[in-house]
């Protein structure tokens, strides 16, 4: 992508496609498992409706739902009402 910027130029997306359900845990455990910050690493698998979108726009997509998912935990970790859903 020629518009990214050095914050966003490192964030790690994985997309998996064609595994089963077995497959995908085993991966995405060995993956976090060699990775020296695996809370970084967002992971997506295929669906009906991604596997519409552009690559840049999948990224994205995936890298919100990341950031997302990580206020919850942290919030939830906290006792803390979970953070409004992000609009579009």
């Amino acid at each position: 992508m020629s518009d990214q910027t050095p914050a966003t130029s490192n964030e790690r997306v994985i997309y998996l496609h064609g595994f089963d359900k077995k497959e995908l845990f085993a991966l995405v455990d060995l993956i976090k498992k060699n990775s020296q910050d695996p809370k970084s690493i967002a992971f997506a698998t295929s669906t009906k409706n991604n596997m519409k979108l552009t690559v840049e726009q999948l990224v994205k997509e995936v890298r919100k739902d990341h950031a997302y998912m990580a206020e919850y935990e942290a919030a939830k970790k906290a006792g803390l009402p979970p953070p409004p859903i992000p609009k579009d």
